[in-house]
């Protein structure tokens, strides 16, 4: 709801020694201003109403939308700059639109930078439905393929979705991960919380199974060796938060807890705390990189993926030997407690830690913005 909000009434541009920011205000178009009224109401259709508007529209303009002020105003920036190069980053996608537009009007080369994929995503396939749905999901499609085909290349954050916006789209793609801030290393160790607790950050999907990871807190209870399991966060979406709560049997609803969003420093000090993290697959989709686990990395704990998904993850936490991997209940069980022994013998603890350190850096933001700009500078 906060991103819908009106802010701001002026341009604010912050200058900086080799770069500037500036600030446009933000004003709702048609879709941010009906989700507002109806998007989690009983007269949500009214909303998905406005959907269907808002992406006929934008087939034409972006005048009706959240991001009206954009076009102007970069056309007037790029009419004094004449920059050599636009980098454009989505979501939200319809600011891919801005770069076909100043392709044709000022003959620009641009980048279009997927953080998530846009048509091809599993993540909001899944989700989608309705008659209504998939019409909104070919026109975009339709939209996608026009606008960044005029891009010189696509950059995304794994080698799967990179070829799989690659190929969707017809232009060549380099993948540039999400990464860790660097500042994240330099943080102060938090004492560990009393119980040891094993953390999952951020929102769940539906594609992502908690039977295994449920099954192993059960038998580790029955052994006589419960963990605290925490949600963090996830209680953000109401439906997952239903999900998980649902799946809770008397035995062991007092070691799980689902937690709303809190501020983020608040957040890394409570991983701070923790004394490992969770990841779990999504389902047999391919190719995601959970952004926590960039954060996971830059805190040096150890990650259990249960279940593993065999894939950009396991890989990524085999390569900075932080992993520990789950198939099944027994094989859960055995990475928790192989976790506990570590922090029984702190040398072997702090070796790993240390060992890490070297591995993790190639995952740096910093490390990534070289691929960007060797690809840029070509």
């Amino acid at each position: 709801m906060d991103t819908k909000i009106s802010l701001g009434n002026e341009v604010e541009v912050q200058k900086f020694p080799n770069y500037e920011v500036h600030y446009l205000p933000f004003k709702p178009g048609i879709l941010d201003r009906a989700y507002l009224k109806f998007g989690e109401g009983p007269l949500r259709p009214v909303f998905l109403l406005s959907k269907i508007i808002d992406v006929f529209l934008a087939q034409f303009t972006l005048a009706f939308t959240s991001f009206a002020n954009f076009l102007p105003y970069l056309t007037k920036l790029v009419s004094s700059e004449i920059p050599d190069k636009l980098l454009i980053s989505g979501e939200p996608f319809y600011l891919f639109r801005l770069g076909y537009s100043l392709n044709r009007s000022f003959g620009i080369p641009w980048i279009a930078d997927y953080r998530d994929d846009w048509s091809t995503n599993e993540l909001q396939m899944e989700k989608s439905g309705g008659k209504v749905r998939k019409w909104i999901a070919e026109v975009e499609s339709r939209l996608e393929k026009k606008w960044v085909k005029t891009s010189e290349f696509v950059v995304s954050v794994s080698d799967h979705y990179t070829k799989r916006i690659s190929n969707f789209i017809g232009r060549p793609g380099i993948t540039v991960q999400n990464g860790f801030e660097e500042s994240l290393l330099d943080r102060i160790g938090q004492p560990l919380l009393d119980q040891f607790t094993l953390v999952y950050s951020g929102i769940l999907y539906p594609s992502q199974s908690l039977d295994l990871i449920l099954g192993v807190l059960k038998r580790l209870i029955d052994q006589g060796k419960p963990i605290r399991l925490v949600f963090l966060g996830a209680a953000f979406d109401l439906k997952e938060k239903k999900r998980i709560l649902a799946l809770l049997d008397e035995n062991i609803r007092p070691f799980v807890e689902v937690r709303e969003r809190i501020p983020r420093e608040d957040a890394l000090t409570f991983l701070e705390r923790s004394h490992a993290f969770l990841g779990m697959a999504y389902g047999q989709m391919k190719g995601i990189p959970s952004s926590k686990l960039y954060e996971y990395l830059a805190l040096q704990k150890p990650v259990i993926l249960c279940p593993t998904d065999h894939d950009e993850m396991e890989r990524i936490l085999k390569d900075t030997g932080l992993g520990f991997f789950a198939k099944n209940q027994e094989e859960g069980v055995e990475a928790i407690l192989k976790i506990m022994e570590l922090y029984e013998q702190p040398s072997n603890f702090m070796k790993i830690k240390h060992q890490a350190r070297e591995k993790i850096m190639v995952y740096s933001r910093f490390e990534q913005l070289q691929t960007l700009a060797a690809a840029i500078n070509k």
